[in-house]
């Protein structure tokens, strides 16, 4: 199984990405292929809008010619999807909201009988990482998550928040089994 790993984290040996380390290497272990997209290094400009993307039938078609379409190409090709996002304002990272914003490109017919996706049927899941506890800070991205995957005909497989993360060095040993449970639930459940 092909796993991309879309890390929204500006650090690229900060907490998020550590944990997505975790979260790869498991999955390395069982046999899956990974690739971590670091999007801090991609240009990604914010969706215009637009909907010239809806006139394309059989590919995203975004007019904005920026690193974006190489990294829905990879989702595209990709067995499943993980995100990966430290805790900003209650929500995503800047980079992977951009990125979630111009995946309007991705589906086709919302709320319609021919509601499509071209990453329709993927397994995926959210990592979260936050310094602080879950309750009263990362309620409310586990609430935006079901409804992108919904949108996006994904096979929401979960929300997997990683409180109190402090610094990559310190980060809690507890972490270890909510690591297996995610790399599990991406690739099997």
């Amino acid at each position: 199984m092909q796993i991309v790993t879309l890390l929204a984290s500006p650090h690229a040996d900060g907490n998020t990405a550590t944990v997505a380390g975790w979260v790869e290497q498991s999955l390395r272990k069982h046999g899956h292929d990974t690739t971590q997209i670091l999007l801090a290094e991609k240009q990604i400009a914010p969706c215009r809008g637009c909907h010239a993307c809806a006139e394309h039938a059989d590919e995203p078609g975004c007019i904005i010619q920026d690193d974006a379409s190489s990294v829905f190409d990879q989702m595209i090709a990709a067995d499943a999807i993980l995100f990966a996002t430290p805790l900003y304002m209650w929500g995503y990272a800047g980079s992977l909201k951009m990125l979630v914003d111009r995946s309007l490109c991705l589906a086709r017919g919302y709320t319609t009988a021919d509601h499509r996706s071209f990453v329709e049927g993927k397994p995926a899941a959210l990592l979260v990482t936050c310094a602080g506890p879950i309750e009263g800070n990362a309620d409310a991205i586990q609430e935006v998550f079901p409804r992108v995957a919904d949108y996006l005909k994904l096979v929401n497989k979960g929300v997997f928040v990683f409180p109190h993360c402090t610094t990559p060095d310190k980060l809690p040993n507890t972490h270890g089994n909510l690591v297996h449970d995610l790399s599990y639930c991406l690739a099997k459940c």
